[in-house]
């Protein structure tokens, strides 16, 4: 259960007791299999690996794509090998922020962020699994970051952004959504505290998410009230992620419908009714094609006009004429289908219009 307010000096007491540097061991025998098919040079600065000095500079090392503090797999696909120099120079930054990043790391990395902790999609648990990969792949443009939030009771929150496990970039968005959105409440060299109310924060976080970014809940509502907040799930399987497996019960994301049922109807109504006419109207020019050259026939011929093979061709041509009138008519008594957007979907709920004073 969340608190009933979110205690300053708690929050900042739980963001420094995760946001350490702690040491995570890849197995070994990904290390063996990484030094046993070890390159000729660093594929970030391309520089020739130096294996005579063990404590050197240019001497290969192990290091993860996405570091583990930022969500990232202990496995095989999130592992590579560079320099000492370029792994001190980048710390636990996301890879993509590399000024030089080979496309095999590229494809390495989006290997690595689909099973690492990511949150969820606003996307029905019966969408195929290759669109909801799709999907999830495209928050993983942007280089991964981390921000601590949490929201009490009284629909209050907080916004922690650290500096440690962060790129400059990615750091520097997050401060400033927060600060769009709520204001500064504590501020030290690495840290920084937002407070902001319900509907804003619950814009931040989903705006946060999509732009790569882990936002670790130190405190959330017990019982989500809709999708929306439900902000603070997060889970290492995509199957999990699609088909809303995560320990929790999930709110359905409802939409609006684009169309209101009774205009779906009636423009099905119109559709048919459009085929029809031009049914009706192709049968009507054959009939009146036939009239004129059974005239001419006839005229060349020199016989009579009105025969009775004549009277039954028009008598059929009336029929038709009259149905294209009748079809018209019931045309004109539905109504023209207005063309409307479809909205993108946002996890921003619509802010509440205050009531103008009398």
């Amino acid at each position: 259960m969340p608190p009933p307010a979110i205690d300053l000096s708690a929050f900042v007491a739980d963001i420094a007791a995760h946001d350490r540097l702690r040491h995570f061991a890849l197995p070994q025998f990904v290390r063996r299999r990484l030094h046993g098919h070890l390159g000729q040079a660093c594929p970030l600065c391309a520089q020739p690996y130096d294996l005579s000095q063990p404590r050197g500079a240019a001497f290969p090392v192990v290091a993860t794509l996405i570091h583990p503090a930022l969500g990232g797999p202990v496995s095989p696909d999130n592992a590579f090998t560079c320099c000492r120099r370029c792994q001190q120079q980048r710390a636990a930054v996301d890879l993509l922020t590399s000024d030089v990043l080979p496309d095999a790391l590229r494809t390495q990395r989006a290997t690595a962020l689909l099973t690492s902790h990511n949150h969820l999609l606003p996307l029905a648990p019966t969408t195929r699994p290759a669109d909801f990969l799709h999907a999830l792949a495209r928050r993983h443009q942007q280089p991964r970051s981390r921000v601590f939030a949490a929201q009490g009771e009284d629909g209050q929150g907080v916004i922690g952004v650290s500096s440690r496990f962060s790129d400059a970039q990615s750091t520097g968005l997050a401060r400033l959504l927060s600060r769009l959105a709520g204001g500064i409440v504590h501020q030290d060299n690495r840290l920084t505290i937002h407070q902001v109310e319900d509907a804003a924060f619950r814009s931040l976080v989903w705006d946060l998410i999509d732009a790569n970014t882990l936002v670790v809940a130190l405190a959330h509502p017990a019982q989500p009230r809709d999708f929306v907040d439900c902000w603070w799930i997060t889970s290492a399987s995509p199957a999990a992620l699609r088909l809303r497996q995560v320990g929790t019960d999930v709110p359905a994301h409802t939409v609006p419908p684009s169309t209101p049922e009774p205009r779906r109807r009636a423009t099905r109504a119109r559709a048919r009714l459009e085929a029809e006419l031009r049914e009706a109207r192709g049968k009507a020019a054959a009939l009146r094609q036939a009239v004129n050259d059974q005239h001419k026939a006839h005229w060349l011929d020199g016989l009579e006009r009105d025969t009775e093979q004549t009277q039954a061709l028009l008598h059929h041509l009336d029929s038709v004429e009259q149905q294209v009138t009748d079809l018209r008519e019931r045309m004109a008594g539905l109504l023209s289908p207005q063309p409307r957007v479809r909205p993108l979907w946002s996890p921003v709920m619509p802010p509440c219009t205050p009531a103008l004073a009398p």
